[in-house]
């Protein structure tokens, strides 16, 4: 548990999600969407059980379910997508841009950065945006081998989306 105020005494949150594309949501009917979307969050939360959280279907007292549709008509987001526009090539989130710039001293953050759109992706960008740049002013510690690789890497990656 990260954070036990974000829930009643006993209760947890789970926040969980998977990419998908605005074409397998676009000509439901209101009754399909709705269905579809409880039959996807059914098979999500039995994933979920069978992989490490045994009993979750029983216990989940409220659950919110989003779409590729729910982006665009709630965020604005184009075809629904969840970050950045996706290219649908193999690469997924490397493709994004990550934390540094070609600038010095210039960090981007937020959902249009690695790891993407949703509360917990948005604040690991900024946790992990402020780790760059404490490590960048050399107050936390850092490795320069390891830092200089993985730029080298994911830049060279970015190139081919």
């Amino acid at each position: 548990v990260l954070d036990p105020s974000v829930a009643p005494k006993g209760q947890h949150i789970v926040h969980a999600f998977t990419p998908d594309w605005i074409e397998s949501w676009q000509d439901l009917s209101a009754e399909e969407y709705r269905r579809e979307k409880e039959r996807v969050c059914d098979e999500m939360i039995a994933r979920l059980e069978a992989a490490f959280l045994p009993g979750l279907a029983e216990a989940v007292i409220f659950r919110e379910v989003g779409t590729p549709r729910t982006h665009m008509k709630f965020l604005n987001r184009n075809d629904g997508t969840y970050g950045p526009i996706p290219s649908k090539r193999p690469l997924g989130l490397l493709g994004m841009p990550f934390n540094r710039t070609d600038l010095d001293s210039l960090y981007c953050v937020g959902d249009s950065t690695f790891p993407g759109q949703g509360v917990n992706a948005v604040a690991f960008s900024g946790f992990a945006c402020a780790h760059r740049v404490l490590a960048d002013l050399d107050i936390e510690p850092r490795n320069e081998l390891m830092d200089k690789g993985m730029q080298a890497l994911f830049a060279g990656l970015r190139k081919l989306v």
